[in-house]
């Protein structure tokens, strides 16, 4: 009941100016658009990342592609070996050649073939996978990661508009004491 009774208004941003040689920002984190990161990684493999600064992900990255790539080619030979040999069993008629049977031969056919099709898919989902982490990784460049987790609660004294038409009528211009919760990470 208490949501429904609080007057809700968003939140304003303010941008102030600071004296410029108070403020030595990095040209790096200003003009570091995702976009770019994105394009980059998709042109080349591993150079979002490498525009991120992130070289300790140019081994996953190739290493996710030449892997998912290799599966691809290898079940795909493979594949191939079990067709001719399932097409050389079929036209000739026989059912067994060289100790394996035509039913052996066309489960393994198909497997390669679901296998190939499988590592195509992985190996095309890994390179948008790395796209996305490039971009990602650009829109969170200026994220602070510090060592101080913290719990602070403190007691405020709440004077706010949002406020008011939960309060009673004979104390509207009255605060209202609270608790205020900031968790630091």
């Amino acid at each position: 009941m208490a949501i429904f009774c609080l007057h809700v208004t968003a939140q304003e941003s303010e941008f102030k100016i600071v004296q410029a040689d108070t403020v030595a920002l990095d040209t790096f984190l200003i003009d570091h658009p995702p976009a770019k990161a994105a394009m980059y990684s998709a042109v080349f493999p591993g150079m979002g990342q490498i525009y991120n600064k992130k070289y300790w992900k140019l081994p996953l990255v190739y290493g996710g592609l030449v892997g998912f790539g290799y599966a691809a080619i290898w079940n795909s030979r493979q594949y191939r070996y079990y067709f001719d040999l399932y097409k050389f069993m079929t036209d000739n008629g026989y059912q067994e050649w060289e100790g394996r049977t035509l039913l052996e031969v066309e489960y393994y056919k198909d497997s390669h073939q679901r296998y190939k099709n499988l590592m195509i898919i992985l190996t095309v989902g890994f390179y948008a996978l790395q796209i996305v982490d490039a971009s990602v990784d650009a829109h969170l460049i200026d994220y602070d990661i510090s060592d101080d987790i913290s719990l602070r609660v403190d007691p405020v004294l709440l004077d706010s508009p949002a406020f008011t038409s939960a309060i009673p009528a004979g104390g509207r211009n009255s605060a209202t004491f609270g608790l205020r919760c900031c968790l630091s990470f």
